[in-house]
């Protein structure tokens, strides 16, 4: 294989890649609504996005009025956040840094805190995503609530091969179509992302790969037990259905810290 053949173009490598790569108008028709309700009314401690990346929950809420700071250990990605807030002229603070940095970055006490997309399983081992939740905790103030959301992972297991997708991006004239593929090991998951696009005659294709924890419910609320949380709620989606480990896409709790 010569040089040519494994020059991918740049911009895959970019923030905005990923960015693009999300129909966010849909996605945050979807979530905001659930998120301003568990949360509540915007209070004087704001909102913690854990695992922020381009921010675009982090603006909407802002344009909501809670006063809102997106963390997150990519600085491209909180660039990203930056932008849109300025678009949306809205403020927004951002901090570089990973969960285990939260006490000394972050520290709150904050109203509530979101943590979606994966950003926990993100983790990437048990005693990692166990040690975030105590972190988010910690940095909560009392009665102040907490929103995570990962996809269903056990229901994913039984799927083989378990494909997500295609997400289709347009980028100078070029379509780009990704597909994600799912596979376990234990409790590892390897997440695979397959981009294909047409040069001239010829087809091409870029694929790269990320693990995540296979975070399942008994885990959800173990860890949230050990971080002083009471679950409040379980769903199975943002449409707020109880969670169904058979047919639920989403694994979604949202818990509380014991008022003092």
């Amino acid at each position: 294989m010569n040089a040519q053949e494994t020059k991918y173009p740049e911009f895959f490598d970019r923030p905005e890649w990923y960015d693009r790569g999300i129909n966010w108008d849909a996605r945050l028709k979807r979530e905001l609504p659930v998120l301003t309700n568990v949360l509540g009314r915007p209070g004087e401690h704001g909102i913690l996005d854990a695992g922020s990346g381009p921010g675009h929950q982090a603006v909407a809420l802002a344009g909501l009025g809670y006063n809102v700071t997106c963390l997150d250990p990519d600085e491209g990605m909180l660039g990203r956040a930056t932008y849109h807030a300025k678009h949306a002229a809205v403020d927004v603070r951002t901090v570089c840094g990973t969960y285990d940095t939260i006490a000394d970055k972050a520290p709150g006490p904050f109203d509530g805190i979101i943590c979606l997309g994966n950003a926990l399983a993100a983790a990437a081992s048990r005693d990692a995503c166990a040690q975030a939740m105590v972190r988010f905790g910690a940095c909560l103030r009392p009665g102040g609530k907490i929103f995570v959301q990962i996809v269903n992972f056990q229901k994913m297991r039984e799927e083989k091969p378990c494909v997500r997708g295609p997400r289709v991006v347009s980028h100078d004239g070029v379509e780009y179509v990704s597909v994600r593929h799912f596979s376990f090991d234990g409790d590892q998951c390897c997440v695979t992302n397959t981009t294909m696009w047409r040069e001239g005659e010829s087809w091409r294709s870029r694929s790269t790969c990320g693990t995540l924890f296979a975070v399942s419910e008994a885990d959800a609320r173990q860890w949230c037990s050990q971080a002083g949380l009471q679950v409040e709620n379980v769903y199975g989606g943002y449409d707020r259905v109880p969670f169904d480990l058979a047919v639920s896409n989403d694994l979604i709790f949202t818990a509380c810290r014991a008022s003092e």
